[in-house]
């Protein structure tokens, strides 16, 4: 494993124990797989698993996740093809738990490619309501329907709008804003590639990430909610832009799940302060989750 980059090392005063997320951060990641209830019952899956020699145990937290040992190639095998499951990070599942939208409800997906959130978000609603899934890159989208197809989510639509300029004459019960971020959080992922990226990168991205959040916020419909995320660690990325969010629209930061194991989010950093309520918000660490970095906040738009 790389050594880790200074990009990192910079929240040593932030992690609530420096020297376990070190050393989680040096461990292989293990693997999680979605089961996908549109193509096999649960108890088939779990008998095919047992069947091949998988071992597997249910996540607490994500109820559909699987994770499992003795699966090689877990996006080479037979049942990935049939869409028996989706391989996704443990963490990468709680924003779609988190917003637990109702079947028959209106849902996008803002930044929805590659499509493991927008399927398992299908999954939430029982195939029941309308499920729009954004993206602005075409090849991306390529990836995006594929795994919709393969994975046989029923009821949704694909779109390509940037964004931060999505049409505002659509309305929605909930919205699911995973923004693109600088991806700290996945730095087990393949290995230890990561993006190395600067101040100034790091507060364009931030920009960006704000523009979406309010965007997303303008067209949740009163008394809906919005479930913000990213796979990062940059409070930049997270707490400040939730925080300015709230400085500009009256807002109610909901509260997590308690079956969630989590670092309450922070009220300041760096000389910079934020509303209490902040504490509301979530951040996911490798040492408490064996899994990706995460930050999840949970707002809804009063009606």
């Amino acid at each position: 494993m790389p050594d880790i980059p200074p990009q990192i090392s910079r929240y040593r005063d932030l992690a609530d124990d420096w020297d376990a997320f070190e050393a989680a951060l040096r461990n292989p990641l293990p693997t999680d797989i979605r089961w996908n209830p549109f193509k096999v019952t649960r108890e088939r899956f779990e008998e095919r698993l047992t069947s091949d020699g998988v071992r597997w145990r249910l996540l607490e937290g994500s109820p559909d996740l699987y994770r499992v040992e003795g699966l090689p190639g877990p996006g080479l095998t037979w049942g990935y093809h049939l869409g028996w499951y989706h391989p996704q990070g443990y963490t990468s599942t709680l924003p779609p738990v988190i917003l637990a939208p109702e079947p028959g409800s209106d849902v996008l997906d803002l930044c929805a490619a590659p499509g493991g959130k927008t399927a398992q978000l299908s999954a939430l609603m029982l195939g029941h309501g309308v499920l729009v899934a954004n993206d602005i890159n075409h090849s991306r989208i390529t990836a995006l329907a594929a795994n919709l197809e393969r994975l046989g989510t029923p009821n949704v639509l694909i779109s390509q709008y940037r964004g931060e300029n999505y049409p505002e004459r659509f309305t929605f019960d909930h919205v699911l804003a995973d923004v693109p971020c600088t991806g700290e959080g996945t730095f087990r992922v393949g290995g230890g590639r990561y993006r190395q990226e600067g101040t100034k990168h790091l507060q364009a991205v931030a920009r960006t990430q704000l523009a979406l959040l309010l965007k997303a916020l303008k067209i949740v419909r009163p008394g809906g909610t919005v479930l913000y995320s990213t796979c990062t660690y940059a409070p930049e990325e997270n707490e400040a832009v939730v925080a300015a969010a709230l400085s500009k629209m009256e807002l109610e930061l909901l509260p997590l799940p308690d079956d969630l194991t989590g670092q309450p989010g922070i009220t300041s950093w760096e000389g910079m302060d934020w509303p209490d309520e902040l504490t509301r918000t979530m951040r996911f660490w490798p040492h408490h989750t064996d899994s990706w970095g995460f930050y999840c906040a949970h707002i809804r738009k009063p009606g």
